[in-house]
């Protein structure tokens, strides 16, 4: 254990100083992100004053810009390039959270700010994701997909709670810190970081004849064996939207509001820990048993929150949470994987069907929330929501397949494959 952890520590230190700057200002954007990302509905009806139907439609549509707008992530990078395109993202949200701050003296300012908020992540993500991809070898991928995926969740975790601080002040002088913040975090990517290509180059020596002929055979196959992990990742947000769209009203209403905090901090804290020292293991696992496996944890972890209680809500985010670390991590790569060459497409895809999952939760959720909470079993939710998961976890056994994402030892195998890479 000792061994590899030390053996880790020397491929941190083996980084460039781009990738390692990437990884730092990872953890900082999603800090920034979620000190504004979770309050987006209060600003809006306490601070801007829109009716809460306004700013619920308003927020919907943000979200789905989001996500779904990564599709574009690949088109945007193949014209400027991975750092070109993640500055211009950052640009973006700078601008949205300056225009938010007028808003709260010009209330119509909202609209644009609230879609420019949005567009700037849709952008990022693939892009820096697409980043870490080109920038290591093959062997490193699981490991350093995972390392970002802790950053992020780290940022996750802590932002929320430094808003709070902010927001008891005065909802503008959050703005005005979090636009100061992507204004030093554009720079900072600007300054920090060497441009790299969208698309790994072709090596002359492999002939324009060779790449065009398996781009040829290769593309529509590739786009065709994506489906299989596009369809559980929109699954698998799905089932991560219900947990994290409902679970504040859930906690708010049977054990305070106090159990929030802990609860997400436990969901965060769980994928920061595990998901890096896991993922290799998650990257040789047969895909269908993974499948199978990471669903019935999330099943185990929603019927475990039926008891109701703080300590059944924190045990069932524990196993819900082991769940989305084998999970998501997966999905990723085998997505990678399938659509070789265009990693920030690929990227861009996993956040469209993100953005899928997450509208047809949010549309679900809603109406099984209200109704059990009408029938005055709010609990009963989380039965409804494990048995979905159940029905998951029975898709993957008959869907799964049997492939999995090949590590870069079996790519050398391939000597085609390898030309063109």
């Amino acid at each position: 254990m000792k061994a590899s952890l030390l053996a880790k520590w020397q491929t941190f230190r083996s980084l460039t100083p781009s990738l390692k700057a990437l990884i730092v200002l990872s953890f900082i954007v999603a800090l920034g992100s979620y000190m504004v990302t979770p309050f987006i509905g209060v600003l809006m009806v306490e601070g801007v004053g829109l009716d809460i139907r306004v700013a619920g439609v308003l927020v919907a549509v943000a979200t789905f810009i989001q996500f779904g707008g990564s599709i574009l992530g690949g088109v945007v990078v193949d014209r400027l390039g991975l750092k070109e395109t993640m500055v211009a993202s950052l640009a973006l949200r700078t601008a949205g959270l300056v225009l938010l701050g007028i808003a709260l003296r010009v209330p119509w300012v909202a609209y644009p700010a609230v879609v420019l908020v949005a567009a700037g992540p849709a952008l990022y993500l693939p892009a820096n994701k697409a980043y870490i991809i080109t920038s290591v070898s093959d062997e490193l991928r699981p490991l350093f997909l995972a390392v970002s995926s802790a950053a992020l969740n780290a940022g996750m975790g802590l932002g929320p709670l430094l808003a709070a601080l902010l927001m008891d002040a005065d909802p503008a002088v959050l703005l005005v810190s979090a636009a100061v913040l992507f204004a030093l975090i554009t720079a900072a990517h600007q300054f920090t970081m060497k441009p790299v290509p969208g698309r790994p180059v072709v090596p002359a020596s492999a002939g324009a004849g060779a790449a065009t002929g398996r781009a040829g055979r290769g593309g529509r196959h590739a786009l065709r064996s994506a489906l299989r992990p596009m369809l559980f990742t929109a699954l698998a947000f799905y089932l991560y939207f219900f947990f994290q769209s409902f679970i504040g009203l859930y906690a708010a209403s049977t054990s305070g509001i106090h159990a929030l905090g802990w609860i997400m901090l436990t969901n965060c804290a769980m994928v920061v820990l595990l998901q890096p020292p896991l993922a290799d293991r998650i990257a040789r696992a047969p895909f269908r048993p993974l499948l199978v496996v990471s669903f019935a944890l999330m099943a185990a972890g929603m019927g475990v929150m039926y008891l109701r209680g703080t300590p059944s809500l924190l045990l069932g985010t524990a196993l819900f949470t082991l769940g989305e670390v084998f999970l998501f991590l997966r999905c990723d790569l085998e997505l990678v994987d399938r659509v070789p060459g265009n990693p920030a497409f690929a990227f861009g895809v996993q956040r469209l069907t993100a953005g899928i999952g997450g509208l047809l939760a949010g549309v679900v959720g809603g109406f099984l929330f209200a109704h059990f909470q009408d029938a005055g079993e709010p609990e009963s939710f989380w039965l409804a929501v494990a048995a979905q998961c159940l029905l998951a976890a029975l898709m993957a056994a008959a869907l799964g397949g049997g492939r999995h994402a090949r590590t870069h030892r079996e790519r050398g195998a391939d000597p085609e494959l390898e030309a063109v890479r």
